[in-house]
């Protein structure tokens, strides 16, 4: 199954089939808001305690609710890795499974994961994501504890080792299911924004920073609208106006300093400081950036925002030629770059990005598998496995060892997607009987294939690389190869004349003349699939079969519209 219609799958399971949580009800999702905005005194009592005061039948959930809280709690008040939060995080999830509590589990998972993201100890969170995230594709429907907070963690960590697709499907997924009035509406829309921002999609991103804006403002969300305008004032940037990129930024930096919310005052000097970098005001750039650094080396994990500041402060010294600071700054970086690539480097995250992949075509592979009846299916399903895996780590190795750009990493590793989605659908039409039904499964899940390729192909037209009309080449050819060739024309007539002999009977004998071409339009309608659709399987435009319809509506006039009708 290929990757986009692996999520959209998802979006469409969501409210059909029911989460598997023992005894779960809204009372611990009560509990845990309750506890959201409650100091950690509230949480200093004992677990006897908590469950005292909270008391419901199943204690087993209240302490496992006990010890998750008192785990972030501990963290935020010190605001560093530390083991009493790790220990706590632990016995909760070991709990939760001991009950097989699928969302407990799937709440448990999410917020430990999200600690270490949020600590940028990467590595470590990854199994407990990668957990977490099987639960949701297995079951959609998160009426359990905190969904759309559960949905949010996972988006930003695989948003975070580039994995955009599931980052966008999670945060859309949130949008679907919550109220345009919450407090978390806003940072849902911004999320969406910063996601399309990392993949450089301007465009897009702009209308997600400009929506976040203006809901922030209307619901006085002071912080949520200094982070629209600071990444408005981004893309007016690249924009090149910069006095509007300026007064936008030097606003997010104000109001970031009004609310004393230091991280994003952080963020918003550092982008300020490339800002003049830019625009060769030098002194201004290494004011601002000093002030960012004065916050980022207070907290161990904010290592990454810190060498990126020195990393301009360090083109600044050389500019100005300034060998004292520039050899400082240079074994300043060189401390930093050690910490960072054993936690949330570029190696890192590339690595954890295949890690994540892997995963996600195990997972595929074993749902197959399990749909294998005979033998010798089974054996040629274990070598499809086989060959696959090698092909992945094959090209795991590759890849790492070059450390190509991400721009060809993700080209890759969308044709591999492309060609498995492709195989899997041309083998699910060979195994199933021929018929009408099984021709519509097909016609659709190649037409979301071609929808997904057009989209890749034209962001490769978009690129720069020197090897682009290579890759264009390849996807032009996987195009092709979608297409409705004569021989599988002829292979699906068959089984339409077969399926329906009455219709086609009825076509002959009431329309004389009908072309092949004509025939190809009128059937694919028949079985259901739009002018567009239409287009992408014969491979024309939508134009032309909007063309070709006119010409039979002209031709038949009065008995057109029972082409599609009779029978």
């Amino acid at each position: 199954m290929g990757t986009n219609k692996f999520y959209l799958f998802f979006l469409l399971l969501l409210f059909c089939f029911p989460l598997q949580a023992a005894t779960l009800t809204p009372t611990l999702d009560k509990i845990v808001k309750h506890y959201r905005v409650c100091e950690l005194k509230c949480l200093e009592n004992n677990v006897e305690a908590f469950i005292k005061i909270n008391g419901i039948e199943n204690t087993e959930e209240l302490t496992i609710l006990y010890h998750i809280l008192k785990a972030e709690q501990y963290s935020q008040k010190i605001d560093q890795l530390n083991q009493q939060s790790e220990r706590n995080y632990s016995t909760g999830l070991t709990k939760a499974k001991r009950l097989n509590n699928t969302a407990l589990i799937l709440w448990s998972e999410s917020n430990f994961g999200f600690y270490y993201y949020k600590y940028s100890e990467l590595v470590k969170a990854l199994p407990l994501f990668l957990a977490s995230s099987k639960i949701i594709e297995t079951n959609p429907d998160l009426e359990g504890i905190e969904p759309i907070d559960i949905l949010k963690k996972n988006a930003y960590f695989f948003g975070n080792i580039e994995d955009f697709h599931k980052e966008i499907a999670y945060l859309e997924m949130a949008l679907l299911q919550i109220n345009p009035k919450s407090d978390q509406y806003a940072s849902l829309l911004y999320s969406l924004g910063m996601s399309y921002h990392r993949q450089k999609q301007y465009a897009k991103a702009e209308v997600y920073f400009i929506k976040t804006r203006d809901h922030a403002l209307q619901n006085k969300q002071q912080l949520e609208y200094a982070k629209a305008i600071g990444e408005l004032g981004q893309l007016e940037a690249l924009k090149k106006n910069y006095a509007k990129a300026e007064k936008l930024l030097r606003e997010n930096i104000q109001i970031s300093k009004e609310i004393k919310n230091y991280r994003n005052l952080m963020f918003a000097q550092l982008q300020l400081g490339k800002l003049y970098i830019e625009l060769k005001q030098m002194h201004k750039a290494t004011t601002v950036l000093k002030e960012a650094e004065d916050f980022a080396k207070t907290k161990a994990h904010l290592s990454s925002f810190q060498f990126e500041i020195n990393e301009l402060l360090l083109k600044i010294a050389i500019q100005n030629k300034d060998e004292t600071t520039e050899l400082s700054l240079r074994r300043t970086l060189d401390s930093l770059n050690q910490h960072i690539e054993a936690t949330d480097g570029e190696s890192v995250v590339k690595q954890l990005n295949w890690q994540a992949q892997k995963e996600r075509v195990k997972w595929q592979l074993e749902a197959e598998q399990a749909k294998l009846e005979k033998a010798s299916l089974l054996q040629w399903a274990w070598l499809t496995v086989s060959i696959l895996f090698f092909v992945v780590s094959l090209l795991i190795f590759v890849l790492y060892k070059r450390k190509l750009k991400h721009q060809s990493l993700h080209f890759d590793k969308s044709i591999l997607s492309f060609q498995l989605a492709q195989m899997q659908s041309e083998k699910k039409l060979g195994d199933t009987q021929n018929t009408l039904a099984s021709y519509t499964i097909y016609l659709s899940e190649k037409n979301k294939q071609i929808i997904d390729l057009e989209k890749e192909l034209t962001k490769v037209k978009k690129t720069t690389l020197h090897s682009s009309v290579e890759k264009q080449n390849t996807l032009i050819d996987l195009l092709d190869s979608h297409l409705m060739t004569k021989e599988k024309w002829l292979h699906f007539k068959g089984v339409f004349i077969e399926e329906k002999p009455e219709y086609y009977d009825y076509l002959m004998l009431n329309f004389p003349g009908l072309t092949e071409a004509n025939l190809r339009i009128i059937l694919l309608q028949k079985l259901g699939l739009t002018n567009i659709e239409t287009a992408h399987v014969l491979g024309v435009t939508v134009d032309a079969v909007k063309k070709s319809k006119q010409r039979l509506r002209k031709r038949f006039e009065e008995t057109y519209d029972e082409l599609l009708t009779e029978g």
